[in-house]
């Protein structure tokens, strides 16, 4: 952007270190901020950039004071810029600061001669972005609605971009009390972003040619199944088969490729548990967030240090028993936590949990998706190797829902859900299964079969559902 030469022309003045100087006698910088509180973090940066408004300001009246000589004449828009670009990267988060934290900025400042949010706002999904994604200084995009967006303000360098990570990590250590690192011996961090409602991910030299970062960003509360089955993820008859399901208690995988609404589903459904006892979830960086009663948090956290254990999911199903946690949600197995959670799931009264699968053909798909969860339960050094954890498996998991986001109008959808049954070693060895629901362009979602075992075990457990 044009404006850039504008900030260039500051950072390469002569008399940049003073300035820097009287900012920070100014912004007091060299007391770090104590509190733990969200909201005061951000009060305190409001305050700051008030300062520091107000400073640039002064330098753009009097340049010549300052030792500036500007290259070409800035007009009043590129002073707005430079102003507004100069404070997010000193005290914020660079150029993606109104893509990420537009609704915290609304509430500590006038917006409405922002250039950064002015931008923004151009786009009429602008309150909808869900991710943000940085491939490196100057090539960042943004999704809203299911569709990408180029973002046109970059950062300055691959040098600025590190700055800004690094000042995201060090915030949330500084909120979640966490010690995250990301440098050269440790160049891959995973986080949850100090506003509070961002996923963070960020990669740095030497795993990466250039520093990139993707922020997934939540909805500012939940969606429900309702908010669910508005978008089209599944119909009203699905929705009350799930309830169901939910308030009898059930193990219930859910399986989908990245971004297919797996997690979003997770946290809708956990909702719909009786009132039974504790529900916990599981996972790394914190992404769920039921609203219900009588629940506890935990996460998983890697440790480098050699005199500390990792906090892994075998530690905190543990935990579980030992809390009578009676409900349990795991965001994601990814290795052999898979068999640990579904160990656990034996002894409570519900379970949920999510793991990768890529639908690859229609035919043996209930195999295909439950052998990608063998392969996973198998990476656990007590798992058995053999047939056996596939006659296992089919007894822990009572329900698989198969997700999807579509390549055609990219709308998240549950395509599958199947009642297992248990494994057949006959005829080269399959699952055995029931298909309950399904969706196709022509029938829409529509009931396949209607399971008198499913129902039988519904009832046992005091809820009637008389769709199936």
């Amino acid at each position: 952007m044009k404006v850039y030469p504008v900030l260039q022309d500051l950072l390469n003045s002569q008399n940049t270190s003073s300035m820097a100087q009287s900012l920070q006698k100014k912004l007091e910088l060299d007391s770090e901020i104590q509190t733990l509180d969200l909201v005061t973090l951000y009060q305190e940066k409001a305050r700051k950039a008030q300062i520091l408004a107000a400073f640039i300001d002064e330098i753009f009246q009097v340049p010549i004071e300052f030792g500036l000589n500007f290259s070409t004449p800035p007009s009043i828009g590129d002073k707005k810029w430079a102003k507004q670009l100069l404070i997010y990267d000193f005290l914020y988060y660079g150029p993606v600061t109104v893509l990420s934290i537009a609704s915290i900025l609304e509430t500590t400042e006038d917006l409405n001669d922002n250039p950064l949010y002015l931008l923004l706002k151009q786009n009429v999904h602008h309150k909808q972005v869900t991710e943000i994604r940085v491939n490196n200084y100057k090539d960042i995009y943004y999704e809203a609605v299911n569709k990408i967006f180029d973002w046109e303000v970059p950062f300055i360098s691959d040098e600025h971009l590190e700055t800004i990570i690094q000042r995201i990590i060090s915030e949330t250590n500084l909120l979640n009390k966490a010690s995250i690192r990301i440098n050269a011996s440790s160049p891959i961090a995973d986080f949850e972003h100090p506003c509070g409602y961002i996923r963070g991910s960020a990669v740095v030299s030497p795993a990466s040619e250039s520093p990139f970062l993707t922020l997934r960003i939540h909805p500012g509360k939940p969606y429900t199944l309702d908010d669910l089955m508005n978008f089209g993820m599944f119909d009203k008859q699905m929705k009350e088969f799930f309830i169901a399901l939910q308030e009898a208690g059930t193990t219930i995988a859910i399986a989908g490729t990245m971004g297919s609404g797996k997690t979003t589903l997770l946290s809708a459904l956990a909702e719909y548990w009786p009132n039974k006892g504790r529900k916990a979830t599981i996972e790394d960086t914190p992404e769920l967030r039921p609203e219900i009663k009588d629940l506890i948090k935990m996460r998983t956290i890697e440790f480098e240090r050699d005199d500390i254990k990792n906090i892994d999911v075998t530690r905190l199903t543990k935990a579980c028993k030992r809390h009578s946690v009676r409900y349990v949600v795991l965001s994601e197995a990814r290795d052999g936590s898979a068999w640990e959670i579904l160990q656990l799931s034996q002894a409570i009264l519900g379970c949920l949990m999510t793991y990768h699968y890529t639908l690859r053909s229609n035919k043996y798909l209930v195999d295909q998706a439950l052998n990608t969860l063998v392969a996973l339960c198998k990476q656990h050094e007590l798992a058995p190797q053999g047939e056996d954890i596939k006659h296992l498996i089919a007894g822990m998991v009572q329900v698989l829902v198969m997700v999807e986001q579509s390549p055609l109008d990219n709308i998240r959808r549950i395509t599958k859900v199947y009642f297992i049954t248990g494994f057949d070693e006959m005829n080269g060895g399959h699952f055995k299964y029931i298909e309950l629901f399904s969706y196709d362009k022509e029938k829409n979602f529509h009931q396949v079969n209607k399971c008198t075992e499913l129902e039988d075990y519904l009832k046992i457990k005091g809820v009637n559902f008389k769709a199936l």
